[in-house]
C-alpha cells in the first residue's frame, strides 16, 4: 500500500468511491521524467498523500551546535527511515548525552509517512563537511574555531544537570556561525574557515551535498509498491537583520544543480572574499546596510541596475534555478530527462518587515519581477514548529493583524523577529506586543490579499503572491512527520529544547504539521506535478482528509453522489482557477468534504470557507463562512483557564460535506476562496508535558501557585523540575502566549477568481 495508516487505507476508499469507480489510465496523467516502475495504487481521481517539506537533521550546523549528531544515525538517511517507522530517531539530552533519557529521546513515529524532502542548511555544508569528517581524512580545518563550536567541544560541561549552560554556549555559538552568510544584504560571505580554506570547503560542501542525494536516492522506493517518496532539497536560510527570508528548495528529482544556491549568493554584490581590499586593506566585512544593484550582472534581472536595495536579492536564486537546472546549464549527472525545483518560502509569521529590511513578500520590482516570483514559488508554508503563518488575532488585545477573525488565535507568537523566537543568544523572546504592530505580510491570508489587490494596480494583472498550501515542521532533530499532542513530544532543537516548556520561545514552538498532496500516485513526478498545480493542504499535524472543488453548476446533491467526479469534470480543485463564468447571473458554488483522522480519533467539529477579495475601492477584505458541523462547545470560555480533562468529549462528526454557493459575489472583483477545517478541542502537548513531566497543572487555577511551592521547595528535585517546566503556567491571556487547549485543524490551498479582461 502507498499509505500504511488507517486514514490512508480510507483515503483510497473515499478516491475509489466518489470518484465512481474510475480506472487507471495506460499512461499517467502527468509528465514522466524517471524511469521507474509504475505504481500498483494508481487513481485518475487521485488520492492524499501526507508529507514533509521541511525538516533538518546533524547535517545542520545549527542542529550540530544543540548535539544532534550525525554520527549517532540523525542524517538524511536516518530521517528517511524513521518517517517511514523503521527505525527510532536518536537524539540529546539536557547534557548533550544521546538518547537518555530512552523514553523521550529515542523517539518512534506512530505511523509512517508518505513522502518527504529533507532541506539541511545549505550555507554551512562546507564546514560541516569538514568538521564531521565528510572528506574521508583529518581535513585542516577541523582545529578551527568554527569547527569546536559546531562539534560542542570544549564548552560542555559533563555533569551539568540542566540544559542552561549548554544552551546559552550553543546559541552564541549559532550567532558567530551565521552573522558572515546568513545576516548580511549585501557583500555576504562564508565563515572565515572556509575563506582561509576555500580549496578544502569546496570539496567538503560537495561531499555533503552528495550524501544529502544520496540519502534520497536510496531510501526512495521505486518498486510498484510505492511505499516511500524522498525528493532531494535544502534550505536557502537568508535572514537579513533578523528578518526570515528562509525557503526550502525542493528538487523534482535526482537531476540536481551541481551546487546548492545559498543564502551567500544572494548577496547585492558579489564579495568572493573579506580578507582583502577596505581601509588600509583590513578587509570588507558583510554589510548590513544595503547596495547598489551592479550592471551588467544577469543574476540580478529584472531588478534595475543602480537600484539601492537593503536586503537581499532571491532574484539571484531564482535565476540561477533557471539556467543551472531549468536551462540544464550545471545540473549533476541524475538518471531523470531533465531538471526541475520549486521553493517554499516559510515562517512568514517571522518574515514582516524589520528596520531597513522590507518584508519576505515584498513588492516586487515590476512585472516581470512579479512573474519571476509567481513562476517559483507556488507554495507558502502555512504551519510549522514556530507557530501559524494563516493570520493573526489576539485575545489580549482583542484585536488582530488587519482581520477580526478569533481563529486566528491559533498558535502565534509573541515575537516577529527569528532570533527571539528561536531565544538566540539567549536575549529577547518577545513580549505582549499589539497586533498593528506586527507587519501585515507577517501573514498569508493577507499576502494573498495584498498579491490580488496589487495583479492590477501594479503589474499588469500579475498576481505575485498567488501560492496554494503546505504545512511541515522545520525540526531540527531529523524527527520527520511525527507530531504528537503527548508528552513524548521531543522539541525540536536538540538541548536547547530538551525541556520544551522551559522558556516563552520554546513552549510556544508547536509539534508541527503535514504538506498533504492529491496526486495519482505516491511517485516524484505525480507528487511534484501536485506541488506545482497547487492541489495541496496543510495540517497542524493530524492527518485529516479534505477535498475541495470549485465551480459553476455544482449540484446541491452533490456531496452524496458523484462528489470526485464531478468535482473535476464540471470545476477545479483546491488550488485551481475558476473557469469562465457561463451566464450573467452565475454564481461560484464549491463543495467541501472532510473526513477526521481516524488513527487520532478526533472528531471533527466544523467546515469553514474564508474569502478574501478585492473591492471597487480597491481595497481587500475577507469573510469566515461557517459551511457545516457546529459552532464549539458553548461551555468552553474563549480565554483563559479551561476546564478540560484531555479527553475528547462527546460530540463532532466522523465526516462533513457541504455544497455552497457564495451570496454576495460580484463579478468584477478578484476574490479567492479557502477551507479551513476545524477538530474538536484537545490538550496541547505543553499541557501534557507539565502535567506529566513538571507535576503542575495548567488547565487548574492553582498551576502558578504549585509552580511557586516547587521552585520554593528545599527538595532539590523538585526545584530542578520547577526551572524545566518555567512557563508551564502560561494561557492566553499572559505571556508568553500559549493556548493549554487546542483545535487542530487543516487549511487548503485557495480557489481563485479572476473577472475576465484582467
Amino acid at each position: 500500500m502507498p499509505i500504511s495508516s488507517k486514514s490512508a487505507l480510507l483515503s483510497l476508499i473515499i478516491a475509489s468511491v466518489c470518484a465512481s469507480g474510475a480506472a487507471d489510465a495506460s499512461e499517467p496523467a502527468f509528465e514522466v521524467t524517471e524511469d521507474r516502475d509504475r505504481c500498483d495504487h494508481y487513481t485518475e481521481r487521485r488520492q492524499p498523500f501526507f508529507g514533509a517539506t521541511h525538516l533538518h537533521t546533524g547535517l545542520s550546523f545549527d542542529a550540530s551546535i544543540r548535539f544532534v549528531e550525525d554520527s549517532s544515525g540523525n542524517n538524511p538517511r536516518g530521517a528517511y527511515q524513521f518517517a517511514k517507522g523503521e527505525k527510532p530517531m536518536i537524539l540529546p539530552g539536557s547534557t548533550g548525552i544521546q538518547g537518555i533519557p530512552a523514553d523521550l529521546r529515542k523517539p518512534m513515529i506512530d505511523r509512517p509517512l508518505d513522502w518527504g524532502a529533507v532541506t539541511d542548511h545549505s550555507e554551512h555544508f562546507a564546514e560541516m563537511g569538514v568538521c564531521k569528517n565528510y572528506l574521508g581524512r583529518h581535513a585542516g580545518g577541523r582545529r578551527s574555531l568554527e569547527c569546536r563550536m559546531i562539534n560542542g567541544h570544549g564548552y560542555m560541561p559533563q555533569n551539568n544537570l540542566s540544559n542552561l549552560l549548554g544552551r546559552t554556549l550553543a546559541s552564541n555559538a549559532f550567532t558567530q556561525l551565521s552573522m558572515w552568510g546568513l545576516g548580511g544584504v549585501s557583500r555576504m560571505t562564508r565563515t572565515p574557515l572556509c575563506e582561509g580554506k576555500p580549496f578544502e570547503c569546496a570539496e567538503a560542501e560537495l561531499a555533503v551535498w552528495d550524501e544529502v542525494q544520496s540519502a534520497a536516492r536510496d531510501e526512495y522506493d521505486t518498486s510498484s509498491s510505492c511505499s516511500f517518496t524522498t525528493f532531494v532539497a535544502y534550505e536557502n536560510t537568508s535572514t537579513p537583520s533578523s528578518t526570515n527570508w528562509h525557503r526550502n528548495v525542493i528538487f523534482r528529482n535526482d537531476r540536481v544543480v551541481e551546487r546548492p544556491i545559498t543564502s551567500i549568493d544572494m548577496a547585492v554584490r558579489i564579495n568572493r572574499s573579506p580578507l582583502v581590499g577596505g581601509l588600509k586593506g583590513t578587509g570588507v566585512a558583510p554589510s548590513y546596510i544595503g547596495d547598489f544593484v551592479p550592471r551588467n550582472d544577469p543574476d540580478v534581472n529584472p531588478v534595475e541596475p543602480g537600484t539601492f536595495v537593503t536586503h537581499p536579492l532571491p532574484q539571484r536564486l531564482w535565476n540561477r534555478l533557471q539556467r543551472e537546472c531549468l536551462d540544464n546549464e550545471n545540473t549533476t549527472d541524475g538518471d531523470a530527462t531533465r531538471c526541475d525545483v520549486l521553493t517554499i518560502p516559510h515562517n512568514t509569521n517571522l518574515g514582516g518587515a524589520l528596520g531597513l529590511v522590507p518584508a519576505l513578500f515584498f513588492d516586487p520590482f515590476n512585472t516581470e519581477d512579479a512573474e519571476l516570483r509567481a513562476k517559483f514559488e507556488p507554495l507558502v508554508e502555512m504551519y510549522q514548529d514556530k507557530g501559524s503563518s494563516e493570520c493573526r488575532f489576539d485575545p489580549r488585545f482583542d484585536a488582530g493583524t488587519e482581520t477580526r477573525d478569533e481563529f486566528c488565535n491559533f498558535e502565534i507568537l509573541d515575537s516577529g523577529s527569528l532570533t527571539s523566537a528561536s531565544g538566540v543568544g539567549g536575549g529577547d523572546e518577545g513580549n505582549e506586543t499589539p497586533p498593528s504592530e506586527f507587519d501585515s505580510r507577517a501573514y498569508v491570508r493577507n499576502i494573498w490579499k495584498d498579491g490580488m489587490a496589487l495583479a492590477d494596480a501594479e503589474y499588469d494583472g500579475v498576481n505575485p503572491f498567488k501560492m496554494g498550501v503546505v504545512a511541515s515542521s522545520d525540526a531540527h532533530t531529523g524527527v520527520m512527520g511525527w507530531h504528537p499532542e503527548n508528552e513524548d513530544w521531543p522539541g525540536h532543537l536538540g538541548i536547547d529544547d530538551a525541556f520544551p516548556v522551559s522558556r516563552p520561545s520554546t513552549i510556544q514552538n508547536s509539534s508541527g504539521g503535514h504538506g498533504v498532496v492529491w496526486a495519482e500516485e505516491n511517485s516524484r513526478d505525480a507528487i511534484f506535478e501536485a506541488l506545482k498545480r497547487k492541489e495541496t493542504y496543510g495540517t497542524s499535524g493530524t492527518r485529516p482528509i479534505v477535498r475541495f472543488f470549485g465551480g459553476w453548476d455544482f449540484p446541491q446533491n452533490m456531496c452524496r453522489k458523484d462528489l470526485v467526479k464531478r468535482g473535476y469534470r464540471d470545476g477545479v480543485p483546491m488550488g485551481g482557477d475558476l473557469p469562465s463564468r457561463p451566464s450573467a447571473d452565475a454564481k461560484p458554488r464549491f463543495v467541501v468534504a472532510a473526513w477526521m483522522d481516524d488513527f487520532i480519533g478526533t472528531p471533527l467539529e466544523q467546515i469553514q470557507i474564508i474569502k478574501a477579495w478585492v473591492g471597487r475601492d480597491g481595497k481587500t477584505r475577507e469573510r469566515v463562512y461557517r459551511l457545516a458541523g457546529d459552532q464549539g462547545d458553548p461551555n468552553r470560555p474563549e480565554r483563559g483557564i479551561y476546564e478540560d480533562t484531555c479527553e475528547t468529549k462527546p460530540g463532532g462528526y466522523e465526516q462533513l460535506c457541504e455544497t455552497w454557493e457564495d451570496p454576495y459575489f460580484q463579478p468584477g472583483q478578484r476574490a479567492l476562496y479557502y477551507v479551513r477545517v476545524i477538530e474538536k478541542p484537545v490538550c496541547r502537548y505543553s499541557t501534557h508535558w507539565c502535567r506529566e513531566r513538571i507535576g503542575v497543572d495548567p488547565l487548574e487555577e492553582s498551576c502558578q501557585d504549585d509552580l511557586d511551592a516547587m521552585t520554593a521547595s528545599k527538595n532539590p528535585l523538585k526545584r530542578l523540575r520547577a526551572s524545566r517546566g518555567a512557563s508551564c503556567c502560561s494561557t492566553q491571556d499572559s505571556f508568553p502566549y500559549v493556548q493549554p487547549v487546542i483545535q487542530e485543524r487543516a487549511w487548503t490551498s485557495p480557489i481563485w477568481y479572476t473577472p475576465e479582461g484582467t
